[in-house]
């Protein structure tokens, strides 16, 4: 490009320039097309840039420049200059021409010895933001009307090709997202235990109904040596992909300590340390962690802020196993705390998360405890096995919400007939 004022290229090579700018999906080499094509509508320009926001107009992702002085532009940003004639153009969809002076304030957007600009926004369908283009000089007034005519026209037919390229790679992410979601929802799937275990003088249920690809729900049976069993519902914070690992983490702590003989308490320590100093500060964990004496029916456990488990007796007494400390992940040393319970003959202990007693209908009303309680009572006097109880609570929180969840529900049901 030179300084000086000349007419644009003739039409078969700008036609050429345009057949160029379609042939690339990457939009890195669509820019660069672009570019090419600009540089022959306003060839008396030093310097021509393109910055695309794309979708997100808050989000630059991709700047590209040629010239004299291309190499003085910034690189890609995570955000627009503020002040700046392309934050200017691109935010409002009009076209701007400015002259410097010398007493005149410095924009952000342009290189230094600039002397007069142009710039013009790309616009997608619709009137959608993806960016604008600048041309730049050394030489004041290099620029007139008819200069940001041109540049906008030519703007408005290059912005299909850009927008094509931008929806392309959003398919492209979005498929690339799906398919490790997939993946992400088949290693969840695989952590859950795929066999319940006979436990003599107990019947158990259990159902995990995701909201999502991949929840953020975990429950488990750990075989533990002299006839017991670690027992352990837990709701991770979030859901996909972030909250998948953290399952995985919270599933490969409790497993191995719980084999190796330690006790409750350190387990519930050590586990929220490992969260605690590996994950962020919003990634946590309410669990519920308990060791089962099978042939006595004993359970000694620890309750980390995990939704109270209801324990619904024989004579109909309900009776709500509260917390036990904090839940895993928050805190560097929280304190917990170990408690027992006994089921006797007749008893029905369901442990959930707060897929079941958070469910909301339409008017925003929570399906509640107290609805969850009065349900385990009758089906506990109704004789219900164990996993007919799980099936008819997920149903009833269903039915109540009457639509699609929002939250991962688990419910793990112990009885003793």
């Amino acid at each position: 490009m030179t300084a000086s004022p000349a007419e644009p290229a003739p039409t078969g090579r700008l036609l050429e320039a345009f057949r160029e700018i379609g042939r690339s999906l990457e939009l890195g080499r669509t820019a660069e097309s672009v570019l090419t094509a600009a540089g022959l509508v306003i060839p008396h320009a030093d310097c021509v840039s393109l910055t695309i926001v794309g979708l997100d107009p808050m989000r630059v992702l991709c700047r590209r420049a040629r010239g004299d002085r291309a190499a003085l532009h910034r690189g890609p940003e995570a955000e627009l200059a503020e002040n700046g004639i392309i934050q200017r153009v691109a935010a409002s969809g009009s076209s701007e021409r400015i002259a410097l002076v010398e007493t005149g304030a410095a924009d952000p957007d342009l290189t230094p010895g600039t002397a007069s600009a142009v710039a013009v926004p790309v616009l997608g369908a619709g009137g959608r933001r993806l960016g604008a283009l600048l041309a730049e000089a050394g030489t004041a007034n290099a620029f007139g009307r008819r200069d940001r005519a041109r540049l906008r026209d030519f703007a408005a037919g290059a912005a299909p090709a850009l927008e094509r390229v931008l929806f392309y790679e959003a398919a492209v992410e979005g498929r690339r997202l799906l398919s490790e979601m997939e993946v992400a929802g088949k290693v969840l799937q695989d952590l859950l235990p795929h066999d319940l275990p006979v436990l003599a003088g107990l019947d158990v249920g259990a159902v995990y109904e995701p909201c999502s690809q991949v929840g953020g729900d975990y429950y488990d049976f750990v075989p533990l040596a002299e006839d017991r069993w670690g027992i352990a519902v837990a709701d991770v914070a979030g859901k996909g992909i972030p909250a998948a690992l953290l399952v995985a983490a919270l599933r490969a702590s409790i497993f191995a300590m719980a084999n190796s003989g330690f006790a409750l308490r350190t387990i519930m320590e050590r586990t929220n340390r490992l969260l605690f100093e590996s994950v962020r500060e919003t990634r946590y964990a309410t669990l519920f962690y308990g060791v089962l004496d099978v042939p006595l029916r004993r359970i000694i456990y620890i309750n980390a802020g995990h939704q109270p488990p209801v324990l619904v007796r024989a004579g109909g007494e309900v009776e709500l196993i509260h917390a036990g400390g904090l839940p895993v992940g928050l805190f560097p040393k929280p304190r917990y705390f170990e408690q027992d319970l006994q089921l006797d003959s007749g008893d029905l202990l369901a442990l959930y998360t707060d897929g079941i007693t958070e469910s909301s209908d339409g008017d925003g009303e929570l399906y509640g405890r107290e609805r969850l309680s009065d349900l385990l009572s009758r089906e506990r006097g109704r004789g219900a096995t164990a996993a007919d109880v799980c099936e008819r609570v997920v149903r009833a929180a269903r039915r109540f919400r009457r639509g699609a969840p929002d939250d991962d529900a688990t419910v793990v049901v112990l009885r003793a007939p």
